[in-house]
């Protein structure tokens, strides 16, 4: 999956992000080729810079506010999904464990690639990435996925 960095494309993805509900799946280093990119330019002060930024801001501004209720309503982030809002998302769903006294989520290794399935529990799993490294909030769909050879616990 290769998105394009251009003032273009990130207004294109930018329109998507405002017209769906749904956080659009992207790569794992989307916003590094985004600092890459402004990067290159040797002046802060061109428009294109500018506009760049303020793609770059609004869009990450979008899939945090989308990152929430997907917290709010206890769904699972589609993959591949930049490592940035990942980790926002772990951060904030261990808070959110932490005040309401539940324990922190499981870390598993996935075994093969698994599509989306639904767990006993109703919740959605996947899709996955054989060997992919995921977290597991609700302990029954961990304990689900071990039973079922379909990942291993780690750490």
């Amino acid at each position: 999956m290769d998105t394009d960095i251009s003032v273009n494309g990130l207004n294109n993805l930018l329109k998507s992000e405002q017209k769906s509900g749904e956080i659009a799946p992207l790569p794992k280093e989307f916003y590094l080729k985004i600092n890459e990119k402004l990067k290159t330019f040797s002046t802060p002060d061109s428009d294109e810079y500018k506009n760049l930024f303020k793609l770059y801001t609004t869009i990450r501004e979008r899939r945090t506010q989308k990152i929430l209720v997907y917290l709010a309503y206890n769904k699972e982030l589609p993959r591949p999904l930049p490592a940035e809002d990942e980790d926002l998302y772990i951060q904030i769903k261990n808070i959110i464990n932490k005040s309401s006294g539940e324990s922190k989520p499981s870390k598993l290794k996935v075994s093969s690639t698994i599509p989306q399935i639904v767990a006993p529990s109703g919740n959605k799993l996947g899709p996955y990435e054989q060997n992919e490294i995921v977290y597991v909030y609700d302990r029954a769909d961990a304990k689900f996925m071990v039973e079922n050879k379909l990942g291993e616990t780690i750490d």
